[in-house]
């Protein structure tokens, strides 16, 4: 009769790294010795090489605006086909270098980083800023207008969330939600609202933005026809006991 093996996720025994130097490897014919020594083997194999890697948030530093600027490259719609716009999202707005490396020295640049190497970032940034990019000047002109909770916007302390990226090889493993509690963290004591605007025809972002992190829908609207929702954060809700 077999032995029952122990407990999947089990240490070894201690004698376990002596059992494998000893030539005792012969005896793995043996089903006893099978049943014994595998579930370890494999609770080793997990623990040594499949560790998840640790997501680190914090600002961008000079150092990290090339990857970035290709990470950002790499996902604009025009660099995407349309089964993977439909399936992993993509960015709609290109910024230069220089861009990047004004709004990293002003608003901040949040940034999601494994081994130290940029995996994601979420870039706020000032009305100004956002003006200065033509594709955004349509949503910028819409802040005259808008209200969020019927209190006109012009009444609120408010930035633009620019854009928001993340590698394929780490999306949907919480990435997104840690760039957002870093910045809300960050910018809370600074602004009440956050605000942006997403394609009708990015429904992933839409979700994810909607379902995951929590925004809200203040208004739809049409611009050089294309159809976007127009998005808002409330900071204020982080400062609330």
């Amino acid at each position: 009769m077999l032995v029952p093996p122990p407990r999947y996720g089990a240490r070894p025994p201690a004698n376990f790294s002596t059992f494998a130097r000893s030539g005792s490897l012969r005896n793995f014919g043996n089903p006893r010795t099978l049943g014994a020594i595998i579930p370890y083997t494999i609770s080793y194999m997990n623990e040594k090489y499949f560790e998840k890697p640790e997501v680190q948030t914090g600002l961008a530093r000079p150092e990290d605006i090339d990857t970035i600027l290709k990470l950002q490259q790499e996902n604009l719609a025009e660099n995407v086909g349309e089964q993977e716009k439909n399936q992993q999202g993509f960015v709609s707005v290109s910024t230069t270098k220089e861009q990047l490396e004004d709004i990293a020295q002003n608003e901040g640049i949040t940034v999601a980083k494994v081994n130290e190497k940029v995996i994601g970032y979420l870039m706020p940034m000032t009305v100004e800023h956002a003006g200065g990019i033509p594709l955004l000047e349509p949503f910028i002109e819409k802040f005259k207008s808008l209200k969020i909770d019927s209190i006109p916007l012009t009444n609120l302390r408010h930035c633009v969330l620019g854009q928001v990226c993340i590698a394929k090889e780490h999306r949907g493993t919480g990435v997104l939600e840690k760039l957002y509690n870093d910045l809300k963290t960050r910018l809370a004591e600074e602004y009440d609202i956050g605000i942006s605007e997403i394609g009708t025809n990015n429904p992933r972002s839409l979700h994810a933005h909607l379902d995951k992190i929590g925004l809200k829908i203040a208004e739809q609207y049409s611009a050089d026809g294309r159809d976007w929702y127009i998005v808002y954060l409330d900071f204020r809700d982080s400062k609330k006991p």
